[in-house]
């Protein structure tokens, strides 16, 4: 296993059976079986997941995290977020923000994505080799991966697995974001998932119809230019939550799902939001 994926243990008690058999003979999770294993003596589920931490600092001077709903199999398969086929012009959207500017190397890389794409882009995103202000962390809410974040329902059912999943999963999960937050310093997130942010913010109805909000917004922007007005009407897209005395920022982006979306001016959604982030918290950072 490489910097970035990662072996995790679970412990399913009295739903280890029905769980087993769910993932072993359900079609939506043959690439999850693929990349976990079963302990019968433990009733534990062993399984790769994905983070990218980097250890460098340099002359990086911001630290913030960019977070999913839950990894993908077949991205912790090939070693790297977002690999699978569909889901790779992320990379190239990240890329194009104006805070992040990558090497010619690795602009190549992902725009003409190759076998060792991930194996470069990994040891780029570890290292920070890229240039920016921002240190760029990558992590998820919950770790096990599935084709499509509401296969987790699929596996935990019914009450006794929601209680499970939040034991073994969600709870593990926010703390682990917290830690991450606070051993560097983070005090802003950037979610590409609506489920994921409204767990995270504790509010289940907010962020409805996030997408063509977000695009209504940018459509505005690029006429008006004024930012001010721009958060003001995306204010259910970025709360503040508190840990332990710190307060942290979340923001929600386009989802990923939409990152090939163009503006009228030729740009990408996608990146415009990033950069409006980027931005907004480089702003804070300078006050």
């Amino acid at each position: 296993m490489n910097g970035i994926v990662k072996e995790q243990k679970i412990f399913l008690n009295e739903h280890y059976d029905s769980v087993k058999s769910i993932i072993q003979h359900n079609d939506d999770f043959i690439h999850l079986s693929n990349i976990c294993r079963f302990r019968d003596d433990q009733k534990s589920l062993i399984f790769k997941t994905e983070k990218i931490h980097p250890e460098t600092i340099g002359e990086k001077t911001i630290s913030i995290l960019l977070l999913f709903s839950n990894p993908h199999p077949l991205s912790v398969k090939a070693g790297l977020f977002l690999s699978e086929p569909r889901s790779r012009s992320f990379w190239q959207r990240i890329f194009e923000c104006n805070h992040i500017t990558a090497t010619e190397e690795i602009d190549c890389a992902v725009k003409n994505w190759m076998d060792k794409t991930p194996d470069l882009l990994s040891e780029c995103l570890l290292s920070c080799s890229y240039d920016s202000r921002f240190r760029l962390f990558f992590d998820c809410l919950e770790s096990l991966p599935t084709n499509q974040y509401g296969d987790l329902k699929k596996i935990f059912k019914g009450k006794r697995g929601r209680e499970l999943r939040e034991t073994m999963l969600q709870r593990p999960g926010r703390n682990n974001l917290f830690e991450v937050s606070m051993r560097n310093n983070i005090t802003a997130w950037v979610l590409f998932s609506v489920e994921a942010y409204r767990c995270i913010i504790g509010e289940k109805d907010i962020a409805k119809y996030a997408p063509r909000t977000i695009s209504l917004a940018i459509n505005r922007y690029l006429v008006d230019g004024d930012s001010p007005q721009f958060w003001d009407s995306l204010k259910d897209l970025k709360r503040e939550i508190q840990y332990n005395s710190r307060t942290i920022t979340v923001y929600l982006a386009l989802i990923a799902r939409y990152k090939n979306w163009k503006a009228e001016n030729g740009e990408y959604y996608f990146t415009i939001m990033i950069n409006q982030i980027l931005d907004s918290i480089s702003a804070g950072t300078d006050e």
